[in-house]
């Protein structure tokens, strides 16, 4: 069961769970509505597999996913949606406190020193862009990712290496 809900490059939990929990906390009646999602994408990753090579390219989700886990306390929960993209569940957070939250762990990613194992060779920063949406009443999971989604792609519009909210 736990092979099946963890992706195992990263060992973040996968888009399975993401849903499962998304579902039971709206579900609950005892919540307040308050659920924000954070969608963030790693910059130019193509770029960092064509130059450097796909091992290169795992070691980088690898590190993406530790630091996810070392930031994301209770109740954030970081999965790997697939590829480069990642998504954060902050149940009980507004859309402001996720963007602090989103912010910091943008900083922290952008400080992390790469080297290739394979050559030895510094490897430019590693920067993500993200977009955060709050959920609306009546909003499915499928409208709250969307808009995550559209902030996250204005971000990158922007320059990439931000931090977008969605329009609430």
């Amino acid at each position: 069961k736990k092979e099946a809900n963890t992706d195992t490059l990263t060992g973040l939990y996968n888009r399975r769970v993401f849903e499962t929990i998304y579902n039971q906390f709206v579900a609950d009646k005892s919540n307040d509505d308050d659920i924000t999602l954070i969608m963030m994408d790693v910059d130019k990753f193509k770029v960092f597999n064509d130059t450097h090579g796909h091992l290169v390219g795992d070691q980088i989700l690898k590190v993406i996913g530790q630091l996810l886990k070392k930031e994301c306390k209770a109740p954030i929960l970081p999965v790997r949606f697939g590829g480069e993209e990642f998504g954060l569940l902050c149940p009980s957070l507004k859309i402001k406190q996720a963007k602090i939250v989103a912010e910091d762990i943008r900083v922290k990613l952008a400080s992390v020193p790469f080297t290739s194992k394979r050559t030895g060779e510094r490897i430019p920063p590693v920067t993500a862009s993200f977009g955060v949406a709050q959920k609306r009443p009546n909003d499915g999971l499928t409208n709250i990712i969307e808009r995550a989604d559209q902030a996250l792609y204005a971000a990158k519009n922007a320059g990439r290496n931000q931090v977008k909210l969605a329009a609430n």
